[in-house]
């Protein structure tokens, strides 16, 4: 039997929080290694996630980009700055399919795919002006429930830390990547 990463993690908890702290008499310290107890309660709680969360994403940026491109592509011709921006999706997506099985690729693959996505998206944001108008609206329609579900996706990610003066009323993370069978939910 091998030990599961959550004992090892509660485990460094269990000793910074027994041991460590107790006998620490320095109040910086004291603070420093609560700080690290804490963050281990974390890393113990959503270690297993990482991949998953991940994944999600991958699935949000691709479908939030190809609706995009799609809008784009069928409101007629570009300024040459938006075109670039589409071949740069393209290229991306050569490289990440959206009909590909992401969930078989590595976590250091998806994590870079959504770094590039998240920046292909910035610029296509900055790019608002040159959209013409109808695509522009549909665009932004798009990304308010995007930016929406991003912003309750984190918080929820990182309230175990307790920074967050409205933890208590966020959902845990659990809830928004897995639906009622904990299967991990789709986009679209």
């Amino acid at each position: 039997m091998t030990p599961e990463i959550e004992q090892f993690l509660s485990g460094m908890k269990k000793t910074m929080e027994e041991v460590v702290l107790p006998n620490l008499t320095d109040r910086f310290a004291q603070e420093q290694a609560g700080i690290v107890a804490a963050t281990l309660g974390f890393l113990s709680t959503i270690h297993d996630k990482v991949f998953h969360y991940e994944l999600f994403e991958n699935r949000e940026y691709k479908d939030i980009l190809q609706d995009v491109i799609s809008g784009l592509e069928n409101s007629g011709e570009q300024e040459n700055d938006i075109q670039e921006v589409i071949s740069k999706i393209n290229k991306h997506f050569s490289k990440d399919r959206p009909e590909d099985q992401s969930a078989l690729r590595p976590y250091a693959f998806l994590r870079a795919s959504n770094e590039t996505m998240r920046e292909l998206l910035c610029e296509l944001i900055q790019l608002q002006p040159a959209m013409p108008a109808d695509t522009r609206a549909q665009f932004e329609a798009r990304l308010k429930p995007f930016f929406r579900s991003l912003e309750t996706r984190e918080r929820s990610w990182v309230k175990g830390l307790g920074f967050d003066p409205e933890a208590d009323q966020q959902a845990d993370i659990a809830e928004l990547l897995y639906d009622e069978k904990g299967f991990l939910r789709g986009g679209k």
